[in-house]
């Protein structure tokens, strides 16, 4: 990794006040709307048996890239699936019923999504995210025919799926979860430091009385966290966490390509708000903006307080370092034998 230039670390620095200002008002309006439908909680997940192995399946560009799925399923993996609502659908698809899923993100039309949006042609008027993201690279098309399968098969399976599920999700989010019939257990995230008198998490906490954990910024490393702090798995899998793009992915179709340009004067300074990695198992050439670079900083804070072993298994990306051990997906899969079911 190249020295970082000084716009760079100083946008970084950023990161945490610029989500928080823009999810502020759907953070409490989310929680005080959702509080109604709360049963039960992560409180209440049994975990009596332990838990040896678990593999969270985030949903960056290498999940469809790299067949992941496929390979999971073709392992017969006996672990704890843990997948994020970006990668739901896909795993679906493929034959792989997750154990848990995991939502987060507030945003009041775009989450739904993933588990498939009756209000489709109002949502995507004026908003171009899913044809300019990286996820699930079938929902690029924007289309209708695609929005109305996901409806389909999450509602084939949904009730063998366990939601976890934040306070802070969109009520389209948990309103699709019911009529899918997921099992749902509610948490909150902890969004800033409790202690403060002025703290969204204390505020959460006074509207729901709901456990709270830290998600480290993004859906996916808030299951790494679920896995880990709730779960107690003692083994965790991480795949599809990229945090980062391949070297030929071009800077405009990045996540935040639009939204960084308000932090330069030309186009031209463009290029000092992304940052290089060489991914060590495959000497690949990677770049990231800085709010992947925050993301990947929280995981490794994280890390340090985990009493577990994590596998990155993603064969890519930025995430990797001390603490951390890159693996060929195969290499963890096969540390927990055979026997995961899947669809028919």
């Amino acid at each position: 990794m190249k020295a970082m230039s000084e716009t760079f670390s100083s946008l970084v620095e950023k990161i945490p006040d610029i989500g928080r200002d823009w999810h502020h008002e759907h953070i409490i309006s989310n929680a005080n709307a959702t509080l109604r439908y709360i049963e039960k909680s992560i409180r209440d997940i049994d975990i009596s048996n332990g838990c040896e192995s678990a593999l969270v399946i985030s949903a960056g560009p290498s999940l469809h890239r790299n067949n992941v799925i496929e390979r999971i399923v073709d392992s017969g993996y006996q672990g704890v699936v843990i997948a994020i609502d970006g990668s739901l659908g896909a795993c679906l698809k493929k034959g792989l019923i997750p154990d848990y899923v995991l939502t987060l993100d507030p945003h009041p039309t775009r989450i739904v999504r993933w588990f498939g949006d009756h209000d489709f042609d109002a949502h995507t008027i004026n908003d171009n995210y899913f044809l300019r993201q990286d996820l699930d690279v079938a929902f690029r098309e924007n289309s209708k025919r695609i929005n109305d399968e996901q409806i389909e098969i999450v509602n084939r399976y949904g009730n063998q799926l366990k939601l976890i599920v934040s306070s802070t999700s969109p009520l389209n989010v948990v309103d699709r979860a019911i009529e899918a019939g997921m099992d749902l257990y509610w948490w909150n995230p902890l969004v800033d430091d409790p202690s403060d008198s002025s703290s969204l998490t204390r505020a959460l906490y006074k509207i729901n009385n709901l456990p709270c954990f830290n998600t480290g910024g993004t859906v996916g490393t808030a299951a790494w966290v679920f896995a880990e702090s709730i779960l107690k798995a003692r083994n965790i899998g991480v795949t599809g966490m990229d945090l980062g793009y391949p070297a030929t992915t071009p800077l405009n179709e990045t996540q935040t390509w639009y939204e960084l340009h308000e932090f330069v004067k030309s186009e031209d300074e463009l290029g000092k708000l992304f940052q290089h990695f060489t991914f060590p198992l495959t000497g690949e050439l990677y770049y990231t903006d800085p709010t992947y670079y925050w993301y990947r900083q929280n995981f490794f804070d994280l890390l340090e307080q985990s009493s577990g072993k994590t596998y990155n298994c993603t064969e890519g990306g930025i995430l990797f370092g001390d603490g951390i051990e890159c693996v060929e997906l195969e290499t963890f899969l096969s540390m927990s034998g055979h026997g995961k079911s899947t669809v028919n």
